[in-house]
């Protein structure tokens, strides 16, 4: 658990903002939106790793344009809640994900998988565990379109999915996820990532890798996985939405734009939306249901909240 909100000063806060829409803006101009110096940003940075505040750094990939037509986006609920199921759960690759929560399923998982073959071999482990902790109840739901990750909306126009090289994937895999700690408080640098890389790549080689997979629409942005009580937002929900026939899509982009909707996927479930929704109470949580209840494509809702929310330090499964 990190520290509580009152820990942090409100500089703090709105840094830890700047690193969730752009984890990768450079530390002076970092301090020029703060109106602060180079050295405070420094400093403060190594408070935020040092107090697990800010753990890790992430590249934001579009879904559509990074995993090929056989590749499959799960959710897994997984019931009962035992330790040694979300145990042997955090070690499967591909995860991206997971809660413990309420109602009817105690675990909730998002995976991510670009070949088949792990996709079995995470149904294998899945079935496993499961039978070993004593339950024999869980749902696996396919996502068929992410409409926004992390706060940030995906191009939904073109699924086409992006022809990328060992070498661009071992850099998505570099650049994914990295972990933070005191002694490395800094997203890495180009240099630093490509010496991390299985084949090194030259700095001037991985800026211009970096720029392609950027404009190609595969990188969405750069952000960070942070303690989300420190800026405001404690209170975490999973949210079911039932959307008016023939009126799918347009319901999606809508609910994209509201700033408390940090993920949204369409399943393959009668509740054809599922959004991650964080507010900083439960009120507010109720004030935007009642604002999403004003979109008329809107039909129904089931809302889950998230008890435990783990911090998964994987990269990009190859």
């Amino acid at each position: 658990m990190g520290p509580m909100v009152h820990s942090i000063t409100p500089p703090e806060q709105e840094l830890i903002r700047l690193l969730l829409t752009n984890s990768r803006m450079r530390i002076v101009a970092m301090g020029e939106h703060l109106g602060k110096s180079r050295n405070w940003v420094a400093r403060a940075l190594e408070r935020l790793a040092k107090s697990r505040v800010i753990r890790a750094y992430t590249a934001v990939l579009n879904p559509a344009r990074v995993y090929s037509e056989r590749s499959t986006i799960l959710l897994v609920k997984t019931n009962p809640r035992e330790l040694r199921v979300s145990e042997a759960l955090v070690r499967v690759p591909g995860l991206e994900s997971l809660d413990g929560i309420s109602g009817e399923y105690s675990l909730l998982g998002l995976f991510r998988f670009r070949m088949p073959a792990a996709f079995e071999r995470f149904l294998d482990v899945v079935d496993g565990t499961v039978a070993q902790s004593g339950s024999n109840s869980y749902a696996l739901v396919q996502v068929l379109t992410t409409y926004k990750a992390h706060g940030f909306i995906m191009d939904t126009s073109s699924s086409e999915t992006a022809h990328l090289t060992q070498s661009e994937w071992e850099l998505l895999s570099v650049l994914r996820r990295q972990p933070v700690s005191e002694d490395r408080p800094l997203p890495l640098t180009q240099t630093e990532i490509g010496r991390f890389m299985v084949q090194p790549l030259s700095q001037p080689a991985v800026s211009k890798a970096m720029r392609r997979l950027e404009s190609s629409g595969v990188i969405v942005g750069y952000s960070a996985d942070v303690d989300f009580r420190c800026v405001g937002l404690p209170i975490k929900f999973f949210l079911e939405i039932r959307a008016a026939p023939g009126a799918i899509g347009r319901a999606a982009h809508a609910i994209a734009k509201m700033q408390e909707v940090w993920d949204l996927h369409r399943t393959s479930e009668a509740f054809s939306l599922f959004a991650t929704v964080r507010t900083g109470s439960v009120e507010e949580y109720n004030q935007f249901l009642r604002r999403l209840y004003r979109n008329k494509d809107v039909l129904e809702t089931r809302s889950q909240i998230s008890l435990e929310e783990w911090f998964i330090p994987l990269g990009l499964t190859r």
